[in-house]
């Protein structure tokens, strides 16, 4: 017996140096040719050439003390990192990933599929030019995929009209869904922080957990659209969000529908907000998390809602401490300048809620901004009617 038990411990440890074997520490300072990492390896080092980094479809990927500084020149057309398909990244300690070529992030997420970032490190994200740090390529190139934030502290930073995480310029990306981690994403010239570039568009945007700071370029969303862009739904359910939209763009919602230029004949952009290329975002639902919001202090821009000319699905508060600060001519919960909403709904499930509209010339805290196209039915805890009051603070 104690022989047959002394056999099975050295053929477990066999099989556990053998494990520990197939894990592979990849040294990018050492390799000498574009290079396809497979599932369980890791990547660290500095990259010391002009290679194309990829990840295998359906491989889990550990970054460690991994640095990519991509190198702008047309001859070098790939992002720092390019996913082949659903890729997991694990984040130890602390990373830089640039994208190479201008047009391309610094991770690009192909579309259909699903780049998932997790573990405890850190990951400091750009593109080199006009690209997202994280997801589809810039200008004419390829639309992106889905991005999950699990895990990680991250800054990401868009480029020229470029999302920080999301869609480049005239491009597309899917469903970015933050869970946990803290995200800190900064939006190129026309790119919202978290969400599209300009005349770009891109999935729902979910977040449930974390801590996320979102900054929009100009004329754009914190989270949500671009300029002149589109977005999908967006929900709030957990976490510690702050969010803040540039010149005439909502800090959650739609960016601007157009230029802004006060100079321009009113007779004809008084529609604006109902053209198909304006900036539009769908339902925005928090129900959950500590969320504040701030409009910008100087162009139009409600806190939560619509753009300048632009417009937003209907707005549900149902949970959360909400904190929103409408910009100039603004709302705090509604819409920016010219700007429409639909339903705008606060319930009694809520922990507290407090709006401020800009001054006393716009007309309500919660509702429109100075001359707003439309709104739906204000409803808040049980009262029909948007509200002029400000600061309003609802705490049922």
């Amino acid at each position: 017996m104690k022989r047959v038990l002394i056999a099975l411990s050295a053929m477990l440890l066999v099989l556990s140096c053998s494990k520990m074997d197939d894990v592979k520490t990849v040294n990018l300072a050492t390799i000498s040719a574009d290079y396809e990492a497979r599932d369980g390896e890791i990547l660290s080092g500095i990259l010391d050439g002009n290679y194309k980094i990829t990840i295998a479809d359906g491989a889990t990927v550990t970054l460690k003390n991994a640095v990519i500084y991509g190198v702008d020149e047309d001859e070098y057309s790939w992002a720092g990192i390019t996913a082949l398909g659903d890729v997991t990244l694990v984040l130890e300690a602390s990373n830089i990933v640039r994208g190479f070529a201008s047009g391309f992030p610094g991770i690009f997420v192909p579309e259909g599929k699903t780049l998932t970032l997790s573990g405890s490190g850190k990951l400091d994200v750009s593109s080199n030019g006009f690209a997202p740090g994280i997801g589809s390529e810039g200008g004419i190139g390829k639309h992106g995929g889905n991005i999950v934030i699990q895990g990680g502290t991250i800054r990401a930073t868009g480029g020229d009209g470029a999302a920080a995480i999301g869609s480049g310029r005239h491009i597309s990306c899917g469903d970015i869904t933050i869970s946990g981690g803290t995200v800190t994403a900064i939006g190129g010239d026309e790119g919202a922080g978290i969400g599209s570039g300009y005349e770009a568009s891109c999935g729902n945007i979910a977040v449930s957990g974390g801590t996320v700071m979102a900054e929009g370029g100009d004329c754009a969303a914190g989270i949500g659209c671009g300029h002149m862009a589109q977005c999908g739904t967006i929900s709030i359910s957990g976490g510690d969000v702050t969010s803040r939209g540039e010149s005439d763009a909502a800090g959650i919602g739609s960016g601007s529908g157009d230029d802004g230029d006060d100079d321009e004949d009113e007779d004809e952009d008084e529609d604006d907000a109902g053209d198909d290329d304006t900036s539009a975002c769908g339902d925005i639902t928090i129900s959950g998390g500590t969320v504040t919001i701030h409009g910008h202090s100087i162009l139009a821009a409600a806190a939560i809602g619509s753009g300048y000319s632009a417009r937003c699905g209907n707005i549900l508060i149902s949970g959360g401490t909400v904190t929103a600060d409408g910009g100039y001519k603004s709302a705090g919960i509604g819409t920016s300048e010219r700007g429409s909403v639909g339903n705008i709904t606060i319930t009694n499930g809520v922990t507290q809620v407090s709006a401020k509209k800009w001054d006393e010339n716009t007309p309500h805290s919660i509702g429109g901004g100075v001359d707003y196209v439309s709104i739906g039915t204000v409803t808040v805890g049980g009262k029909v009617g948007p509200v002029s009051e400000s600061p309003f603070v609802y705490k049922p």
